[in-house]
């Protein structure tokens, strides 16, 4: 049995110690020790706490090494206001999941086109850092026509997950041993999903150490990758809201990341920035605004899961296993799509 990994399936279902052993009829210092590896626990107790977390009991025997959340969740503890068993829980969540993907990487042939850069903070502005992805992802001038499938190019895997919370929209991992990450939390429009995803591109390329402004250099790196100030500037003197949704419709971005664009590059000033903000909350839009672009689908994860199923001939249940799902769960979080070679 791997201890932590035990923590971890305890932490993913939100639970605590004391509730766990409660459900599992037995003793919460029993379940501590075994936490913290001076005692272990028989065979019996295990099925027990597996069918009360959801979980194959397997998962307690994986030899993985759970990877935290780095910068980005450096970032986010900081400034969700979330407490620390919805903190944990996500983090055990994705803890999980690059293990998950790190298991189904390993009989998949990945060779992505471009390459993920590093451009230190300390070293680049986040818009000289911007227009150097793009150019060396050799996207042309104008609007980025599929955000996700960009970065996937890169091959930084994107996945979707309801984190059961609004306070955090997306986070990242750069593990050491593996596929970039970016965890998008469910319920998001695609334009704001689009930002996000370059939000977290922010992250992965510019804070290996997290900075002390590094959400606002994220903000300001996926606004110039989504609209380079040199290309948008013209359109934003004199910015209302009609402009706003003819923007939005042309770059694919939110108009709330078109009116701060335009506020941050001095093209409307204060007192016009606060009249659209009041416009936009009259009309409705901060919750819900026109012109969306469709929406984006990654497709890195569910080519996995394809090949596994077609070139491999896995079952659902024998690739349940291998994530560390029981079938049900397994089928909820996990897509299926083509494209990828068997190794």
């Amino acid at each position: 049995m791997n201890p932590r990994l035990l923590q971890l399936a305890r932490e993913s279902r939100g639970l605590s110690q004391s509730k766990l052993a409660s459900l599992a009829g037995m003793s919460q210092a029993a379940l501590s020790k075994a936490e913290n590896r001076l005692s272990t626990l028989s065979h019996d107790k295990l099925a027990i706490i597996a069918d009360v977390l959801g979980y194959p009991e397997d998962l307690f025997d994986w030899p993985d090494e759970p990877v935290g959340l780095g910068p980005s969740g450096f970032y986010h503890r900081k400034q969700s206001g979330l407490g620390k068993t919805s903190l944990l829980r996500i983090e055990a969540d994705i803890a999980l999941l690059l293990m998950q993907v790190r298991r189904l990487e390993a009989s998949v042939d990945i060779d992505p086109p471009f390459r993920l850069p590093i451009l230190d903070i300390e070293e680049h502005e986040p818009e000289e850092a911007a227009a150097k992805v793009r150019a060396s992802w050799l996207i042309p001038d104008g609007p980025v026509p599929d955000v996700i499938r960009a970065v996937e190019r890169a091959g930084v895997v994107v996945v979707r997950r309801d984190m059961e919370t609004p306070r955090i929209s997306g986070l990242s991992v750069r593990p050491p041993n593996g596929l970039p990450v970016i965890i998008l939390n469910t319920g998001m429009s695609p334009a704001r999903e689009r930002f996000t995803v370059l939000h977290e591109l922010g992250h992965l390329v510019m804070h290996l150490i997290p900075s002390d402004d590094g959400e606002r250099e994220a903000d300001r790196f996926a606004a110039e990758f989504l609209m380079p100030a040199r290309l948008i500037s013209p359109y934003l003197v004199g910015l209302n809201i009609q402009r706003a949704v003819q923007l939005k419709q042309y770059w694919k971005a939110s108009m709330a990341a078109i009116i701060r664009t335009a506020h941050r590059l001095g093209k409307i000033d204060d007192r016009k920035y606060k009249s659209l903000q009041v416009q936009m909350s009259q009309l409705g839009y901060r919750r819900d605004e026109p012109a969306e672009p469709p929406a984006e689908s990654p497709r890195i994860l569910p080519e996995m899961i394809d090949l596994h199923r077609g070139d491999h001939g896995y079952s659902d249940t024998e690739l349940a296993s291998v994530v560390g799902l029981r079938l049900p769960e397994f089928r909820a979080e996990f897509g299926t799509a083509r494209g990828l070679r068997a190794v």
